[in-house]
């Protein structure tokens, strides 16, 4: 136990949800729960899930954790991922330099709903930080978390395109069914605080709009994945 400390938490979370919800949790923890040690774990979803069952980890932020035996898993938030792109011109879904992400089976079967005829990607990543990333560097677009591009939204280094359907995305907390340490209800009570908390830039919600596949064209100029495989 460190010194000047009551108790030891660890939290995890998976690699691509660590900004901004990880960060925020671990910011406010130092800030209301000053007296609790914290020791961070981001690991991929498999060993996250793993590292909570044995113990390991104390609560983990997951997108779409399995079911285990022992585990408790609570819903946190519905997180949107919006089609982003360095484009000022963009106004539509047809947009170029494309960078496709990994986002899971269920993000892979609604695009392929919603995109029927879309070309295969020249691009694409199982890392959405890493794509964002890319994007940033060398310009185009792609499929990110809504309050991932937010402030970079607002800084006017991307923008969101206001024709393109957006896809669900909910992110779950992961703990011991058991668990009765209240340093860890006290710091689940904050990250289910952070999760709903209405974000600073609320506005830019507004500047997409959630389309029904049906309305989207088949027609996209090679914007992402092949019928039935992850974009």
């Amino acid at each position: 136990m460190p010194p000047g400390h009551r108790s030891v938490l660890t939290i995890g979370g998976e690699v691509i949800l660590w900004q901004p919800l990880v960060l925020d949790w671990v910011l406010w923890m130092r800030a209301s729960l000053s007296d609790i040690a914290v020791r961070v774990h981001v690991d991929v979803p498999q060993d996250l899930i793993n590292q909570v069952a044995a113990g390991l980890v104390d609560a983990a932020v997951m997108y779409s954790p399995p079911h285990r035996p022992g585990l408790k898993i609570d819903l946190l938030m519905e997180e949107k991922l919006v089609l982003a792109t360095t484009d000022a011109e963009a106004v539509s879904s047809d947009v170029a330099e494309f960078v496709a992400v990994d986002w899971g089976p269920d993000f892979a079967r609604e695009y392929s709903a919603s995109f029927p005829d879309a070309a295969g990607p020249g691009l694409s990543a199982n890392l959405g930080p890493l794509a964002l990333a890319y994007v940033l560097k060398a310009g185009g677009s792609g499929y990110f978390r809504l309050r991932a591009v937010e402030p970079l939204v607002a800084s006017g280094q991307l923008r969101l395109v206001p024709e393109a359907p957006q896809f669900s995305y909910p992110i779950y907390v992961v703990y011991s069914s058991d668990a009765n340490e209240p340093a860890l209800a006290s710091a689940i009570a904050g990250l289910r605080t952070i999760a709903t908390a209405k974000p600073e830039n609320d506005a830019l919600r507004q500047s997409t709009r959630e389309t029904r596949p049906d309305r989207i064209s088949a027609k996209r100029n090679g914007v992402t994945g092949v019928k039935g495989c992850r974009p």
